[in-house]
């Protein structure tokens, strides 16, 4: 019995272990996040020049320079609503060559067994709404 309890709590230390990391960087602001919603709408509909405005400037140019591979790639992007919606991960990158990157991982489920992951990066938490940069993968059967 005793055996049973100490393993118990183990059990619950260690899944704890795993959420600590996770929760000491913050979640992104309330406008992050809805900039970063808009975008991942946006890019859901293939308007890639209303995307732009959200952007630094060195974000902005290299997505002008490659509009047209990422026009195609839009398309993979599953078009009907999603049925949830989870921030996985969150990851701050410092350096003193690079300008700080704080990135949050959302991931986007769907019906037809899709699975979109999104990467959204800015500055810091809770600092410019500017998106820094930019990542998306798309996993699943169908993009229809």
């Amino acid at each position: 019995m005793k055996a049973k309890i100490v393993l118990l709590g183990c059990a619950i230390v260690m899944s704890g272990c795993g959420q600590i990391g996770q929760n000491a960087i913050a979640d992104p602001s309330a406008e992050q996040a809805q900039v970063a919603q808009a975008v991942y709408d946006q890019l859901r509909e293939g308007n890639l020049e209303k995307l732009y405005p959200y952007f630094e400037p060195e974000l902005k140019a290299k997505f002008m320079q490659n509009e047209k591979e990422l026009r195609k790639f839009t398309r993979t992007i599953p078009k009907q609503d999603y049925t949830r919606k989870n921030i996985v991960s969150k990851h701050i990158e410092t350096s003193t060559e690079k300008p700080s990157l704080y990135t949050v991982t959302y991931e986007y489920g769907y019906s037809n067994k899709n699975l979109v992951q999104y990467d959204v990066s800015f500055d810091k938490p809770a600092g410019s709404s500017k998106i820094r940069n930019l990542n998306l993968s798309v996993f699943g059967e169908s993009t229809k």
